[in-house]
């Protein structure tokens, strides 16, 4: 177990952590983790987290001569990466995201041998005043980047805000024969927004079961689980979470490196009303399909990036989906969201086939297909991370 702060790029600076089994890198702006880790099947690492060329390094695109490039958003500045998104994406105000986090303390837990960092962000922006207490933890023998964050309503008024998590991975994770699987059984796709050149494959504004037989843009159904290599197109699709998973989960195999990245969540899951549940997935698929800057070198150009974006949380899915599209955090209250990054190499060659379903066993969640299964050791009920938080939440009071 490791611990310890690295200097970056200019006055950026990042917290390094690592266990026998995965390293994970967190820098201070936005809170970003830059590097989730593991060794593959051939003994080399593999970081699952894609970081585009275009990523700056500076103190921020405010500052940065190709502001125009950037179309001056921050969210492009700032791209790659996993990170929590907060309480919108309106990039005129204070944004988890856009704002550099002050670490307040870290170390090694001796109860449960883990090394953890905390984090704060606050906005005092009037109509936007909140307050972000965010834990970061590795436990020994585990491949899960464990992460708590308190949020704390420091408005005049409930606050009812989106809250939700991204990890775009990228390439060598992300290639042609990798597929995904999640815990949702309902998905709509979007066409692209007004600031995106893009062409979709997917047909939108159309509800589906069966990501393995997605309506196609083209006529026909699809298998979008697959993930095919450079089709030049993108698609943003969504989903609800079933009611009988009380973990949200999604996940991305690749058969040739023998690794999974996984991420999970409470869904449906009783940890107190004051642990958030988690309704949607999200996910962009960016096949080389993005032809827009900074993703292309000038708008209509190639594309230079391959990823593959996979969220949850509270967003707007615009009456597309069922459920509330907004988290409301009442006046002077606070919420609590956790969750667990997994990245895994596995040894069991029929698991590149990829998992019918997800089950939880004794401190671990098992992949199984028929006779086969990749056992994930884990902390499922962040039972762990939740008691560390009290304590050193409460000592920095």
């Amino acid at each position: 177990m490791d611990i310890r702060r690295i200097p970056l790029w200019e006055s950026r600076n990042a917290t390094y952590m690592s266990n026998d089994l995965i390293k994970v890198i967190i820098e201070d702006q936005g809170d970003v983790v830059l590097e989730l880790s593991s060794k593959n099947s051939v003994g080399g690492r593999t970081n699952a987290l894609c970081l585009p060329y275009f990523r700056g390094i500076g103190s921020g695109v405010a500052n940065d001569p190709n502001y125009d490039w950037y179309k001056g958003k921050s969210s492009f500045y700032q791209a790659g990466g996993s990170y929590i998104s907060f309480p919108s994406k309106d990039e005129e105000h204070v944004l988890s995201s856009n704002t550099n986090w002050i670490i307040k303390r870290y170390g090694f837990d001796a109860e449960s041998g883990g090394v953890w960092r905390l984090s704060e962000m606050k906005s005092r922006e009037n109509g936007n005043r909140y307050k972000l207490s965010k834990v970061c933890m590795l436990l020994p023998g585990q491949p899960v980047l464990y992460t708590l964050c308190k949020i704390d309503n420091n408005n005049e008024k409930d606050f009812e805000c989106n809250l939700s998590y991204h990890a775009m991975l990228g390439t060598p994770f992300i290639e042609s024969g990798a597929a995904f699987y999640t815990s949702s059984g309902s998905f709509v796709a979007f066409p692209p927004n007004v600031r995106e050149v893009a062409f979709n494959r997917l047909k939108s504004g159309k509800r589906f079961s069966d990501i393995r037989h997605a309506p196609s843009a083209f006529g026909g159904t699809l298998d979008a689980s697959y993930i095919p290599g450079p089709t030049g197109t993108y698609d943003y699709l969504m989903g609800n979470i079933e009611k009988r998973n009380d973990i949200g989960w999604s996940a991305v195999i690749n058969p040739h490196q023998m690794l999974i990245y996984m991420n999970f969540f409470p869904s449906h899951m009783d940890l107190g009303e004051d642990v958030i549940n988690f309704p949607r997935v999200e996910f962009a698929m960016n096949y080389c399909g993005r032809m827009d800057t900074p993703w292309a070198l000038y708008d209509g150009a190639t594309p230079e990036v391959l990823s593959f974006t996979s969220g949850f949380g509270y967003m707007d899915s615009h009456g597309s989906l069922d459920g509330s599209e907004k988290l409301v955090i009442p006046v002077g209250g606070s919420k609590i969201m956790v969750s667990g990054q997994v990245l895994m190499h596995y040894d069991n060659p029929r698991m590149s086939s990829g998992f019918y379903s997800l089950e939880k066993g004794d401190n671990a969640l098992i992949c199984k297909r028929t006779k086969s299964n990749i056992t994930i050791p884990c902390n499922y009920d962040f039972s762990v991370i939740r008691k560390l938080a009290n304590e050193i939440l409460e000592d920095s009071e």
